[in-house]
């Protein structure tokens, strides 16, 4: 005799929920949609991130109004002019674009950050590096070192040069395989996300950054055995240093680490980069300007380059 089973006894099997839903064991004939899970405006790294972001903005902007005031005067020359002004173009558009990592990613807007990025960074290195070109020229009597040189010290075409390489770099990554908002579904979540489709891409800007970020380390110091009274070669070694050291960091935690806070780390790597070089190169040229202001002569550079070949016992003759 087949013995039927009570209806009442009857358990329910699961509803066949989709990837954007989920169920729970105390209600399993429902499912429940998943949430959207990102980097919320609202969350305190966010908080903290944007304001780090608009410090750097607007201090950026103070400086650039400082450089303006006294732009016919030594210190500004010795750090490069009007170059200083595209330097600090392109601090303030990286400081922008770590907004770009908060958010819900989209693909016109948060997805081309860390291109963008690639290119603003470039094309700030690439002006201190025709900066480390002209100390180098105006200071090198080695005839045989000097020749090359002075060929190099050609400061807008060494920006359009260096920076053109990483733009072409960066629109073909863009146009041929670019990063694109990804969701990611776990358990009760959606995890929503750019997802970086081209490593090689990727690897590829950062290690143009890191080697320009190289030579410029090498021209600083052959640049501090120089008379600058500005210490220009010194403080930009500290800056590219910080600038190496925070990405050889950032690398291997931005390939391994998931999850939401994922595009934190990118936007404090960009930040902490941004006032490397702020904080290091321009900082002090600001101080000297508001603080210093006997050191901004041509007489306290004709008087310190002076001193610092009669240490060296070389004589110098006067006009």
């Amino acid at each position: 005799m087949l013995l039927s089973t009570p209806a009442h006894s009857h358990t329910p099997y699961p509803p066949l929920c989709t990837d954007y839903q989920y169920s729970i064991p105390e209600q399993r004939d429902q499912c429940f949609n998943k949430t959207d899970e990102f980097l919320l405006w609202t969350d305190p790294f966010s908080v903290i991130l944007s304001s780090l972001a608009v410090v750097g903005i607007i201090t950026t902007v103070v400086f650039a109004v400082l450089f303006a005031v006294y732009f016919k005067t030594p210190i500004v020359k010795a750090v490069g002019g009007y170059l200083c002004f595209l330097e600090l173009f392109s601090l303030v558009a990286g400081f922008c674009l770590t907004f770009t990592f908060i958010g819900k990613p989209t693909e016109k807007i948060h997805c081309v950050g860390v291109p963008l990025f690639g290119v603003s960074f470039t094309v700030c290195i690439s002006c201190i590096l025709a900066n480390l070109l002209q100390i180098l020229v105006a200071f090198n009597f080695n005839l045989n070192v000097g020749s090359w040189v002075k060929k190099l010290n050609k400061p807008l075409l060494v920006v359009t040069i260096v920076s053109g390489i990483q733009l072409a770099l960066s629109v073909s990554w863009l146009i041929v395989n670019p990063p694109i908002p990804k969701e990611m579904p776990g358990k009760e979540t959606i995890l929503q996300q750019c997802e970086t489709q081209s490593l090689e891409y990727f690897i590829a800007m950062l290690a143009y950054n890191a080697f320009l970020g190289f030579i410029c380390l090498v021209f600083a110091f052959k640049g501090k055995q120089l008379p600058d009274l500005y210490k220009n070669a010194s403080l930009i070694t500290i800056s590219m240093l910080l600038f190496v050291v925070i990405w050889i960091i950032f690398l291997p935690i931005y390939l391994t680490l998931t999850g939401k806070y994922k595009p934190a780390v990118q936007s404090a790597a960009i930040l902490t980069s941004c006032f490397s070089v702020l904080g290091c190169h321009l900082a002090p040229k600001c101080y000297i300007m508001l603080f210093r202001k006997e050191l901004n002569h041509e007489s306290a550079i004709t008087e310190y380059i002076r001193k610092h070949y009669e240490r060296k016992g070389i004589s110098v003759v006067q006009s």
